[in-house]
């Protein structure tokens, strides 16, 4: 280890051969844009985590010091005197870039004369196709675990317009597509960490580990409720088991990271994702369920991103260490890798919500895409049967008792599963009137479409002026000010809006306070998961 003292100044190109473990290279980004799964010395998987993007600088400490590490794990080591504190910055960086190519079909990795086909197709149709092939393999535990998938895709623009050129294809050739992003240059430029009178300069890169084994590292100023449907955000010092890497985001500027072994991330991720205080076979479904989407995820999705998983809503939410609790850790080790497969074959591709007020709801009606069977929309109740909620049965569903569902059965069900908000008229033309100011002063709101729970998939907005179709539960529960779910009828009151609505979130997958009610029913942590995911069994991995 190399110490360094006062106005000390080490700059570090690093060309040399490939060290001892998967964190260091020759090229050192290289593993962190791989999408190849790697275990830690103890068999359990190694994972890198977003910690915040799109900052001028990181700030970094540790009770006893930091070492810094250029290559990694396994490479030089460097710590300075009194180094408790760190401050990152970069020097002399450009953007990555990045192009959107159209995805017009997708298939199997195996399908040989089915990519073949396909793209002999598209090329007849005049196009330059190329296929990407997303996803990882592995094998342990005696089953092999295939997330690939081929994606054949056309006609690459700049960032930023593939959305707009997939909807024109989609319409033109009467297929379903989607954006694939390809990284085609890699951000660069140099990341400087000072520490008092210290400066370490390394391109693109640098590793950060507490000098003690036992401590965590702290990032200061870490974004929170970000992702999600709710507006309001705020930020925190978080601390991280592990290391945490600092490079370079898409625009040139500092991203934040964290390498952490699987269970340590769980321990930190599942009290964030239930009420530790929950029963154990909830928890301990909910551990099973968080490592499934964990590693069903790695290497399909942040395929131009420095890390394999987004810490927000839009993956899972993680909040670093210090937030564990023992149950929920128990819970974590109880279960230890164990995921949940389809009876066909592959992880499932697992989704939960916070509540689904009494039904859940299609994967496809939500997002788009091809209908999962593991994933389809259902009573929340000890019979599960399927049914659909419509515009003329939605007051009934409503007025039903929430102690009839799983979920309504919990005491913090409270203004989860049934819930009333009011927006006037004028706070709901102010806020659309940036996007479609052609429809003027709003008059009315209607559900235009509504999924098999009764959830919103597309409401007509109609003003004095015009009228506007809002698609999507994100985006229509953002646009009428973040509301808990998109399951709702609306009635006006005067010069207001009032909405009565259910449940918290998507409503698709697992229902976690149907989740709770279930377990306190005593029902186990198969119960639980093979209610929410049909056709699915479970398996050890390791």
């Amino acid at each position: 280890m190399l110490r360094l003292g006062a106005f000390a100044v080490v700059c570090l190109t690093l060309a040399g051969v490939a060290r001892a473990d998967d964190t260091s290279a020759s090229d050192k980004l290289r593993i962190l844009y791989s999408t190849r799964f790697t275990f830690t010395d103890d068999g359990v998987p190694l994972v890198t985590v977003e910690i915040m993007g799109n900052r001028k600088d990181v700030k970094l400490r540790a009770k006893g010091g930091i070492v810094v590490r250029p290559d990694g794990a396994g490479g030089s080591a460097i710590e300075a005197d009194g180094g408790e504190a760190w401050t990152v910055t970069v020097e002399n960086a450009k953007p990555a870039q990045i192009v959107e190519w159209t995805v017009v079909e997708t298939l199997g990795p195996d399908d040989a004369t089915g990519i073949a086909s396909s793209l002999a197709r598209w090329k007849d149709r005049g196009f330059d196709p190329r296929s990407f092939e997303i996803g990882t393999v592995f094998g342990t535990g005696g089953e092999v675990i295939d997330t690939r998938e081929v994606r054949i895709a056309i006609d690459p623009v700049a960032q930023g317009k593939g959305a707009a050129k997939a909807a024109e294809h989609a319409r033109k050739f009467g297929v379903k597509t989607s954006v694939h992003e390809e990284l085609v240059r890699r951000p660069s430029g140099t990341v400087v960490a000072r520490s008092g009178s210290t400066t370490i300069k390394n391109p693109s890169v640098l590793w950060f580990a507490p000098k003690k084994a036992s401590e965590t590292l702290t990032v200061a100023d870490v974004p929170t409720g970000t992702g999600g449907s709710q507006l309001e955000t705020g930020s925190e010092d978080r601390r991280y088991w592990g290391s945490v890497y600092v490079t370079l985001d898409h625009d040139g500027s500092l991203l934040a990271a964290n390498a952490v072994s699987e269970d340590k991330l769980l321990a930190g991720l599942v009290p964030a994702e239930m009420y530790p205080d929950a029963p154990a076979s909830a928890l301990e479904a909910q551990a099973i369920a968080a490592r499934t989407e964990l590693l069903q995820k790695i290497g399909r999705r942040n395929l131009t991103d420095p890390f394999l998983l987004c810490s927000t809503q839009q993956c899972q939410v993680y909040a670093g260490a210090g937030k564990e609790d023992p149950r929920t850790t128990k819970a974590v080790e109880k279960t230890r890798g164990t995921v949940l497969l389809r009876d066909g074959g592959g992880m499932v591709d697992i989704r939960y919500s916070a509540s689904c007020g009494g039904h859940s709801e299609d994967n496809d009606a939500i997002w788009g895409g091809e209908p999962d069977p593991s994933l389809r929309g259902r009573r929340d109740d000890p019979k599960g049967n399927i049914s659909r909620v419509t515009n003329a049965s939605i007051d009934a569903f409503l007025d039903e008792d929430p102690k009839t569902f799983w979920c309504g059965r919990v005491e913090k069900s409270k203004g989860r599963v049934r819930w009333t908000e009011t927006i006037s008229a004028n706070d709901l033309t102010v806020r659309l009137a940036a996007d479609y100011p052609e429809i003027g002063r709003v008059k009315n709101l209607t559900a235009k479409q509504r999924g098999v729970s009764g959830r919103v998939q597309v409401l007509t907005i109609t003003g004095e002026k015009g009228s506007v179709d809002i698609a999507g539960d994100l985006k229509i529960r953002r646009t009428l000010g973040g509301l808990k779910s998109s399951l709702f009828e609306v009635t006006k009151n005067g010069g207001s809006f009032v909405f009565r609505g259910a449940g918290f979130g998507h409503g698709v997958g697992m229902c976690q306070l149907g989740a709770i009610g279930m377990a306190q029913a005593g029902k186990t942590h198969k119960d639980i998961l093979g209610h929410y995911y049909r056709g699915t069994h479970l398996h050890r991995l390791y």
